[in-house]
Formats: structure tokens, C-alpha cells, sequence
């Protein structure tokens, strides 16, 4: 299946075969959301829209239209009029979770026309559609959905401006096809590979790796042990953004473990180590807005560091009770070789603080199942080391319909859950049922805390992989964050 192509003409969904219009309740009652299009697909929308109840997600009802009518099917999907504080009017989320349904049994050439109430809920809701049709399909049968066209309208008319929209599509696109590859094609050195090809037709853009041993020798050593036993070398993947003119440097960190078995603390209960290949959200989610912001012309410098490891189990395994040196000059004490993403971010992290000197780093990470406990499936669990960053962040996650709540930020409540009687700290909490998914953000951010960066941490680990497939969760958030601040 092609990728999405986003259009600023109606007459390009004039000859889909299956149209989907996408409203709120209001809109499709007032008609303005199917303006322009024939007398019989509105008068069929308008059918349709009466028995698309929108719930919490949304509602949608589908029809087959008599020859002549227009296109050969007809969905509705009709959103609900109001939302909570809590949850971004983009609608990105419910427009997700509407149209997957109908892709998964859509043929040919498919047309999506979003109704939005605002102009400015264009990116959201680009994200939304983008994400409900993953490119990663390993099926016998090829997927019968030829392609897919966009259109996006407010009472003003058709988005006319879809360059920037449409890299985010491909780049949302891209975030799911890594995320959603088995490790048996994406390891470190494809993921490498894959990370230098999504950049290699980018201007301004750089790309350097340090691999394996050469990890030691610049002194990260977390990074190091977490994926030392591996069958493909650990590596700090560092993509570079410097376009003329730069001002100020962002630095942007993702956990890129692209298995995860646990170690040696293995995954033995139930089916905790199913879906693992989505370890590496973080960096894929970081990749992409990376690519985004660079196609987009973003115009300031961007360092984007991707520590990427599988975390094994062989002979060289690292253990419960070593003592690694990590790059921040800090000792840790190891107490659960499960808590790996937090030493490999936490390295990466160091060194982009202390080689680049951003204004800020924001990190992102599939870091812990607690987060699902404390802010849900669909919302982000973030930290913030100052209230405006914090304020930000969440903006953000309104603005581009990436949802994210606010945790726990309080050093003085988190730093004695890590303490050791034989290194700086141990790298797992004494207490799992004290804040422990904003003590994983306070873990990394100590390795840093000394050179003042200001720091963001997302805990994507509910909203990035959702029912088995990749969402591309995190392009949108991070990308929103860095816009908001030029």
C-alpha cells in the first residue's frame, strides 16, 4: 500500500472507491462538512450520520451507494461535539480508532474528508488518519487498500497548505514500520541502517555512531552492559541538525531497545515478553519527529541520539549485583537487569548535555509498565524539571492530539528509591508502588542533573503500542513541543 497523499482539491476524492467523511455530530447535521460534494453522497452522509451514535472513541455506520451515486461505499465516522479538558479537540485519537476498523476491510483506493473545527486541528488530525494504516505487513495476501487520499476542511474550506502536513504523515508512517518490525529484521545495525536511509536525502543533516567497544572508550558504560551479549553490537546512533542560521540547540533522546527479554532478570511470568519489539518507541517516535523537523525547515539546531541495544542473554551478560560506570561519572549498582532502558538513556543523555550543551533535552521512552498504571493506554506519563516545560509539554499533547498527563516531579521523594551501600545508586526502585514511573524519569534525568539542562521525559510505553500494532505515538508530541518554541 502506498503511503497517505494528502490533497487540496475535492475533486480528487471525486473518484475513490470507498469515501469516509469525518465530523463531529454538529457539523454533519449543519452540512457544511460535505460541502462541494454530489447531492447524492451528501444526502447518503447525511443518512449515515443518524446512525453513527459517537461514544467516548467516536461512532461510525457504512453503506453500499447505488450505481451512479458517487463512490461505491460510503463510511461515516461522527465524533462526539465536546471533550474534556483532558483530551485533545483534534480528535486525533478517536479519528484513529474509527477509521482502523474500516481499513482493515477497505479495497482499492480509499478517501478520507476530515471536517475539522478549527484550521489549526489540521496536524492532529493528519496524525490520526496517518496512523490507522501501518505500512509493516508480513501477510501471504497482499492488502487489497491500493491507496489513500486525504482531505481536510474547516468552513473555510479545503487545508491548502499540505507539504508540512504530509511529511508528518510519512514520518508517523515510518515511527510504526520500525516499531512494528520483529527483531529478527530490526536489529542494531538495521535499525542503524534504517535511521541513516530515513535521513540520507535531508539537508544540513549529519550522522555518526559509536558501536560496541568504542562505547567504553567514551565512557558509556550502561549502554555498554545492556547490550554487550547481544548477537549485533549496542551503539549511540547520533543524527545531527544544523541548518544555517541556528541560534539554539535541542537535544532529542530515545530508548532504542529493540528487543528486550529482561536479561537475566528474565521475562518469565505469563506473556510479559510478547510484543518487546516495541521497546525501541521511544527512539522510533524521536526519528521521526527528528525527520519532520528537518524536512519542515525547522530553524534551529537539532542532536537526536538513539541508544540502541538488545537486551540478551548469553555469557557476557551483565548481571544483578554488578557495578557499571556509567558516562555521568556516577556508579550504579545493579538490581534488576529489566531496568535497562533507564541505563542506556541515561548515557545517551549524558553525553549529548555535556557534548552539545542544549537548551533542552527533551527524552522519550517505552520505559515502564507503571506509567500504564498512572496515566493510561492513551496518555503519555510525562516529568518536567520546571512547571513552564511542564505546562508546555501538555499544551503539546492538545495541540497535536499525542495525549500526555503530568507526573510526579519532586527529587526530594524519588532519589532515596535508588539508594546502594556500594555505588551512587542502584538502577531499579526499593519501592514499586512509590511513584516508580516518575522515579525511571528521575533516574535519567540524575545523570544529567549537574549541567542544568533543562529536562522533558515522555513515558510512551501505553500509547505507542496499542492492540499489537504500533501507533507512531510521540512524532506529534515531540515535534509540537519544539514548533512551540520558535
Amino acid at each position: 500500500m502506498s503511503q497517505v497523499q494528502i490533497t487540496a482539491s475535492l475533486q480528487d476524492l471525486a473518484a475513490v472507491e470507498h469515501l469516509v467523511v469525518v465530523a463531529r455530530s454538529a457539523d454533519l447535521a449543519k452540512g457544511w462538512a460535505t460541502e462541494g460534494l454530489s447531492d447524492p453522497v451528501r444526502s447518503w452522509t447525511t443518512r449515515l450520520a443518524e446512525d453513527a451514535r459517537p461514544g467516548r472513541t467516536g461512532g461510525s455506520a457504512t453503506s453500499l451507494l447505488p450505481d451512479g451515486a458517487g463512490p461505491g461505499r460510503l463510511s461515516v465516522i461522527a465524533l462526539d461535539d465536546t471533550v474534556t479538558h483532558h483530551v485533545s479537540d483534534t480528535r486525533c485519537e478517536e479519528i484513529w480508532y474509527q477509521l482502523r476498523g474500516i481499513a482493515s476491510s477497505a479495497k482499492g483506493q480509499l478517501g478520507v474528508l476530515v471536517a475539522l473545527a478549527d484550521a489549526d486541528h489540521a496536524f492532529g488530525a493528519t496524525l490520526g488518519v496517518a496512523r490507522s494504516f501501518p505500512l509493516y505487513n508480513r501477510k501471504s495476501k497482499p492488502s487489497k487498500l491500493t491507496g489513500v487520499t486525504l482531505g481536510l476542511r474547516h468552513s473555510g474550506g479545503l487545508v491548502q497548505d499540505v507539504e508540512a502536513l504530509k511529511a508528518a504523515a510519512d514520518a508517523i508512517q515510518l515511527t510504526q514500520r520500525v516499531v512494528d518490525m520483529p527483531p529478527a529484521e530490526l536489529d542494531t545495525e538495521t535499525f542503524e541502517q534504517e535511521a541513516r536511509d530515513a535521513v540520507a536525502s535531508l539537508a544540513h543533516v549529519r550522522v555518526q555512531s559509536i558501536v560496541g567497544d568504542a562505547l567504553l572508550d567514551e565512557g558509556l558504560g550502561g549502554l555498554h552492559a545492556v547490550g554487550r551479549t547481544a548477537m549485533k553490537a549496542p551503539r549511540l546512533v547520533l543524527l545531527d541538525y544544523q541548518p544555517p542560521g541556528a541560534t539554539d540547540t535541542i537535544a532529542l533522546v530515545g530508548k532504542g531497545l529493540v528487543y528486550d527479554t529482561g536479561g537475566l532478570s528474565l521475562k518469565i511470568v505469563g506473556d510479559r515478553m510478547l510484543t518487546m519489539k516495541c521497546d525501541m518507541g521511544g527512539a522510533g517516535a524521536v526519528l521521526g519527529a527528528f525527520v519532520t523537523l528537518a524536512q519542515t525547515g525547522y530553524p534551529q539546531r537539532v542532536i537526536a541520539a538513539l541508544g540502541m541495544a538488545e537486551n540478551a542473554i548469553g555469557p557476557n551478560s551483565y548481571r544483578p549485583d554488578d557495578v557499571l560506570a556509567m558516562h555521568s561519572g556516577k556508579t550504579v549498582e545493579i538490581n534488576n537487569t529489566d531496568a535497562e532502558g533507564r541505563l542506556a538513556l541515561a548515557d545517551a543523555a549524558s553525553y549529548v548535555a555535556r557534548n552539545y550543551a542544549p537548551s533542552l533535552l527533551v527524552e522519550a521512552a517505552t520505559l515502564t509498565g507503571a506509567q500504564l498504571m498512572a496515566t493510561g493506554k492513551g496518555h503519555a506519563g510525562i516529568v518536567a524539571t520546571n512547571p513552564e516545560l511542564e505546562q508546555a509539554a501538555l499544551n503539546a499533547g492538545l495541540a497535536s492530539g499525542d495525549h500526555c498527563l503530568a507526573m510526579l516531579w519532586s527529587p526530594a521523594h524519588l532519589r532515596a528509591e535508588f539508594k546502594s551501600k556500594v555505588a551512587d545508586m542502584r538502577n531499579s526502585v526499593a519501592d514499586r508502588m512509590n511513584a516508580s514511573s516518575a522515579a525511571a524519569g528521575f533516574f535519567v534525568f540524575s545523570h544529567i542533573e549537574d549541567t542544568g539542562v533543562p529536562f522533558l521525559h515522555i513515558d510512551l510505553a501505553g500509547p505507542s503500542f496499542r492492540d499489537n500494532r504500533a501507533t507512531g505515538y510521540g512524532v506529534g508530541l515531540i515535534t509540537t513541543v519544539l514548533r512551540q518554541r520558535v
